[in-house]
């Protein structure tokens, strides 16, 4: 999540002088927390906590405000009832004890235009339908040896981004934005098999939601004010977006439609992407199949898969080559393990990569300071 996209909080001011005059006449005084309700910073009527959050790392302000509220705070962002848990024995009541009563999740926007009306991975309701999704999840989708099925695009992938990096022969490139290329065109062709014609498209709108969607957004924050998603620009831009996707998407699901159609008579041999793997969920046919996928389900888990793991997965190999740069003793140490491993080979082994023990602490240390993704998605009390 890209914590620096804040724009939407600028003209707060406005949006404070128009949500004023749409209230007046109504009761502005401030309702008294209840017992059960945790402590909290101050708070404007109607705005609530949200002047504290109008920083370019919120995180880091809310970190300040549990070392002097508490663990378990409680703000008012606008007019959505929000408790903050910034502790690990307070996440794993939420997140383990009592698990089954935080598992759904809000309907923001994005997720409700981006994700077909929130079907996908990451926002649909706590559910029979969720509960079918993550077990396709586990059992079809990412299981170790699907995984492992994919380790030639990945080092496919791999060996022309170095080819890349090398050709620059010392010049200054973009790190960041190579390091995003590369990650989506792994996910893209572990999604859709073959490269097809619309990848780089499809990637550049990925990209551009990644930019229009990231941090908070005023229009969530008060959901009853349906007219903010046009006056930001935000509900417009989104469903430009989601238009653009789901065609290449429509796209992508008739050809593998059709080459499923050949495969079964033979013409054709199909391949075993991400695609074909959810299409066996559209038949009822299906052993031990409890739902039978839509095409707009599929494309809400194909474009969920793409925006939770292209940018998270470069940020973090960034940060850390960021962090090694910084430590020149660290980088020293990692790259004599991996010449020590890799020895004289051309290529990179994924089978050696368990032989690599500090590398993995130095990734571990890198996620610890420079998390990819500081806030958690909220959940929802049931």
């Amino acid at each position: 999540m890209d914590l620096q996209n804040f724009d939407m909080l600028a003209p707060i001011s406005l949006f404070v002088l128009m949500l004023v005059a749409l209230k007046l006449g109504r009761n502005l005084t401030k309702t008294k927390p209840t017992p059960t309700t945790p402590p909290g910073p101050w708070k404007l009527p109607i705005i609530g906590n949200i002047p504290h959050l109008v920083t370019p790392t919120p995180h880091i302000k809310l970190r300040d405000l549990a070392k002097k509220y508490g663990t378990l705070m409680h703000l008012q962002l606008g007019e959505v009832f929000t408790v903050v848990v910034s502790s690990a024995e307070c996440a794993k009541e939420v997140m383990k004890t009592h698990d089954l009563l935080f598992a759904s999740r809000p309907q923001i926007l994005v997720s409700k235009i981006m994700g077909y009306d929130a079907t996908n991975i990451s926002f649909s309701p706590y559910g029979n339908y969720w509960r079918q999704l993550r077990k396709i999840c586990t059992a079809a989708l990412f299981t170790p040896k699907r995984l492992n099925s994919f380790k030639p695009i990945r080092e496919e992938e791999l060996s022309s981004l170095i080819k890349m990096i090398a050709s620059e022969n010392g010049s200054p490139f973009n790190l960041s934005e190579a390091l995003l290329t590369s990650n989506y065109a792994i996910i893209s062709r572990v999604a859709f098999g073959k490269t097809c014609k619309e990848q780089e498209e499809y990637i550049s709108v990925e990209k551009e939601l990644l930019k229009a969607a990231g941090g908070f957004d005023i229009v969530d924050l008060f959901p009853s004010a349906t007219w903010l998603q046009n006056f930001t620009g935000f509900g417009p831009t989104l469903e430009r977006l989601h238009r653009k996707s789901d065609q290449i998407l429509e796209n992508i699901l008739r050809e593998h439609k059709d080459e499923k159609s050949k495969a079964k008579e033979g013409l054709v041999e199909a391949e075993e992407d991400l695609v074909n793997v959810l299409l066996k969920f559209q038949d009822d046919s299906g052993e031990d199949q409890d739902i039978c996928l839509t095409d707009d389900n599929i494309k809400a888990i194909i474009d969920n898969i793409f925006a939770a793991g292209g940018e998270t997965s470069a940020t973090t190999i960034d940060w850390t080559m960021a962090e090694m740069i910084r430590n020149p003793r660290v980088m020293k140490k990692a790259q004599a393990e991996v010449r020590e491993v890799f020895k004289m080979n051309e290529r990179v082994d994924e089978t050696c990569i368990n032989e690599m023990k500090y590398l993995k602490l130095v990734i571990k240390e890198s996620l610890r300071l420079d998390p990819p993704a500081p806030l958690l998605l909220p959940r929802e009390c049931g």
